[in-house]
């Protein structure tokens, strides 16, 4: 989170990624795709907030609502992955500026407080969790997170109200505050399966499954299960550990996984989660081949500097919402950035269309309007009186609602607090270094 090519977004690739798809994808995020059969993590009253929070409203005055912005610092992964996503806090700058001098949302202007994510030090994240929430007292923190743990941080022990993340249904269990995304999280991976079974992705195929060991724990609560109920068996099942490692050591990490995988015959890897973005870079330099599925789009990896084998993608499947870059929504979003700032003339395009290794603004555009987006609309909705009951209610009465950059709605209620945006197939393209629709199968 699908994640532009750099969501994903992180995000990752534009055109086969949600926008906090490449983002996260790129922050040792593990993304997946919503189960619209089962109730998404999001409750069927307005006690999912938790009782603790009912009328709290920190960061609300008269005349002001003061949001948490917390974006991912990438400079402790351009040993992995050397991505440039733009400004963050300029691009939120432009956008809530534009915000209040239409009157704000119901007559409060946002006050925006900036807090970087150091995406592979789970302490420094904790740190900018603590400066959001018990320093600035926000209302709401709108951003990316590095896996639906780091949101807990904010929902859970802050009880603070949040926009953005991956969301998973045992940590929305235990929150005690707000919180809606339009990231389905890693427990949610039974569509993906789904779209794959039905094209016949999986047939026939010796699949080992590659996940972050971070999401063990929704990996087989979840995507194992779903495999297992369209009747595959993985024959080899393998975790790489992200957070706190150095490149040779994740380097070392995957060789074994490969290995591991190869020895069990295996002719096909779906991997999910953070080795999307890192298991390929180790694989171009093997000779061994096999097919590979993604949950969520290789964008990070397709968006590396220096020269790579994008023969690692040949075949390649993954399962997205659809994203429109024309999008009018979005395109405004981008008159207003470049008009704040000049010099993004021209630069704030998909990031689909950048050669590999540019930088890619147009990340954080995405990101920043589809969060301010989203928070608006249910703001907006909770009236002149906002507090978290009135929060709560609003999102999960919000209904069908258009979002910035995506071609299908998504759609907010008591059984949806991710959006549950459609998912369709995606195969690579050598030719472009694309995910684009897949071919009809006629099912």
């Amino acid at each position: 989170m699908a994640l532009p090519r750099s969501r994903r977004t992180a995000r990752r690739t534009v055109s086969a990624v949600s926008a906090g798809a490449l983002v996260l994808a790129l922050t040792a995020t593990a993304c997946t795709v919503q189960d619209r059969n089962a109730p998404s993590s999001g409750s069927t009253s307005d006690s999912a907030s938790g009782s603790s929070t009912t009328g709290r409203a920190p960061g609300v005055t008269g005349d002001s609502i003061k949001v948490g912005i917390a974006y991912p610092d990438l400079a402790s992964v351009r040993a992995f992955i050397d991505v440039d996503l733009g400004d963050y806090e300029a691009t939120y700058k432009a956008l809530i500026d534009k915000i209040n001098a239409r009157g704000g949302v119901q007559g409060r202007r946002l006050v925006p407080v900036f807090g970087k994510l150091d995406v592979l030090s789970a302490a420094a994240a904790q740190e900018t969790c603590v400066k959001l929430t018990r320093d600035d007292q926000v209302f709401a923190v709108l951003g990316t997170f590095a896996g639906p743990e780091q949101v807990s941080c904010y929902t859970r022990t802050n009880r603070t109200a949040v926009i953005g993340g991956p969301q998973s249904r045992a940590v929305y269990a235990q929150a005690e505050a707000p919180w809606f995304s339009e990231q389905p999280g890693s427990d949610l991976a039974a569509e993906v399966v789904e779209v794959l079974a039905r094209r016949g992705d999986l047939t026939g195929r010796k699949i080992a499954v590659v996940g972050g060991a971070q999401d063990q724990g929704s990996v087989e609560g979840a995507l194992l299960p779903a495999l297992r109920k369209a009747g595959v068996s993985p024959v080899a099942t393998g975790y790489l550990q992200s957070f706190g490692v150095d490149a040779a050591t994740l380097a070392q990490q995957t060789n074994v996984v490969l290995q591991k995988a190869r020895s069990a015959g295996a002719d096909t890897l779906l991997l999910t989660g953070t080795p999307a973005q890192t298991l390929p870079l180790v694989l171009e330099k093997t000779s061994w081949r096999p097919r590979l599925l993604f949950t969520d789009a290789p964008g990070g990896y397709q968006a590396a500097s220096g020269k790579h084998d994008f023969g690692t993608l040949s075949g390649a499947v993954v399962a997205t919402p659809d994203v429109v870059w024309s999008d009018p929504m979005l395109q405004e979003c981008a008159s207003t950035v470049e008009k704040a700032d000049p010099r993004l003339a021209g630069k704030l395009v998909d990031p689909n269309t950048v050669p590999a290794g540019q930088p890619l603004p147009g990340v954080s555009l995405w990101t920043a309007c589809l969060n301010l987006r989203l928070f608006t609309a249910i703001a907006g909705k909770a009236g002149t009186r906002l507090d978290y009951t009135t929060f709560q209610r609003a999102g999960l009465g919000l209904g069908a609602i258009h979002l910035p950059g995506y071609a299908d709605d998504a759609t907010y209620g008591p059984s949806s607090t991710s959006g549950s945006i459609p998912v369709k197939a995606k195969t690579y393209d050598p030719a472009t270094n694309r995910f684009v629709p897949a071919a009809p199968t006629g099912s």
